[in-house]
């Protein structure tokens, strides 16, 4: 009944998303962060829902005569384009498995192609804070029930992530919550509805509770970060400072000291072995980009089982940093995008991948400096710092 239920509920988002790929796109982002079909276990559970809101909403894209419409174009997406070029040739000579590197690519090749379908149609106030609304409602149910079941158990419920995701670890959702949190601080004085407002401002303080109970370190590390940008942009700083607190105090008590004992070990890092695992792949990485400094070996190759003995061979070029590496047949994930990409795709690769950030950061201070003088309204001027 549930399984049917939902897809009655689906079957006008079909038709809107033909009728509009706008539309589309909104509930493209909705299916991929809330995934449904993790809540669903009849026939239902089987209907790809994103790729086939995917497929929908660029057939109408080709076929729509929006005028709001606009194609993408600049620099930065031109260095996405060639960074997904890049990476192709990379896998194409992976070392490690080519059904893993491929894997990945498709996963990057999806973010590329919506990235191209946001600057295409998010051309308006209303659009984009439409799409964010949308995003972070899909976020929000994740946040909603894995925050719930944290607080329910009294911490008795570790949050690992989200099945058939790309949020499938504790250390990728934290990430993903952390990016959400400043969207959710931008949008909430938007709405005017008190209780969609209340809703939402519910949803971000369940967001600081969610990386806690992540039991990640990294993400304990950000949300201190975040939270401290959060307040110095705030104007109602006592508020915040009363509200962080209030959430903060009650998710750390309910964890106790299972989560204090997993957060100290930062402080001796240098013997945790989970850490020094990184570590060693950090080395490795670097090794294989200098071996192949234009293409890496592939992507998701550096932990293939295969590579990393390979270059491990070699790793005591890098023991002035930490002569404490970890095991030479347990091969770990890198858990820095900067290592992940020099390892995957050589210091070319990595290039192509600082001047993205590079050029973001640059952008953003160019507009925030020039926003007067080029007509952006206030509006945009924080859409665009988001």
């Amino acid at each position: 009944m549930k399984d049917l239920l939902f897809v009655l509920m689906f079957l006008p988002f079909i038709y809107l998303a033909f009728k509009n790929p706008f539309n589309g796109l909104c509930a493209w982002i909705w299916t991929v962060m809330a995934v449904p079909k993790n809540m669903l276990w009849g026939f239902a559970s089987d209907i790809r829902y994103t790729y086939l809101l995917a497929l929908i909403t660029i057939i109408a894209m080709f076929l729509s005569d929006d005028p709001l419409k606009k194609k993408p174009t600049g620099g930065l997406f031109v260095l996405m384009v060639l960074f997904l070029i890049q990476t192709g040739i990379s896998n194409y000579f992976t070392w490690g498995s080519s059904q893993s590197s491929w894997g990945v690519w498709s996963d990057f090749f999806k973010a590329i192609l919506f990235a191209a379908l946001i600057l295409t149609l998010l051309t308006t106030r209303n659009r984009i804070e439409t799409f964010l609304c949308a995003m972070l409602l899909g976020i929000g149910f994740n946040i909603f029930f894995e925050g719930l079941k944290f607080v329910v158990t009294l911490g008795g419920y570790k949050i690992v992530g989200i099945h058939n995701s790309m949020m499938t670890d504790n250390n990728l959702f934290a990430l993903a919550v952390l990016m959400v949190i400043p969207i959710y601080m931008y949008i909430i004085p938007q709405i005017k509805h008190k209780y969609l407002k209340l809703g939402f401002t519910g949803l971000a303080g369940l967001s600081a509770i969610c990386v806690i109970g992540s039991y990640s370190r990294g993400g304990f590390i950000g949300l201190v970060i975040v939270g401290w940008k959060i307040f110095l942009k705030s104007r109602a700083k006592l508020f915040f400072i009363i509200m962080a607190a209030m959430f903060s105090a009650g998710a750390i008590y309910i964890a106790a000291d299972k989560w204090t004992d997993r957060i100290q070990t930062i402080e001796s890092a240098d013997t945790d072995s989970s850490f020094m695992g990184r570590t060693t792949a950090w080395k490795l990485a670097t090794l294989a980009a200098m071996d192949h400094p234009f293409i890496g070996v592939g992507q998701d190759s550096v932990q293939h089982s295969f590579v990393w003995q390979y270059y491990y061979d070699d790793i005591g070029r890098f023991d002035f940093i930490t002569p404490n590496n970890t095991s030479k047949f347990k091969a770990k994930a890198a858990h820095s995008i900067y290592f992940q990409v020099l390892g995957d795709a050589g210091f070319l690769g990595l290039s192509l991948f600082l001047m993205i950030l590079i050029g973001s950061v640059l952008l953003t201070n160019r507009l925030r400096k020039k926003r007067k003088m080029i007509g952006l309204k206030p509006w945009q001027h924080q859409s665009i710092l988001l």
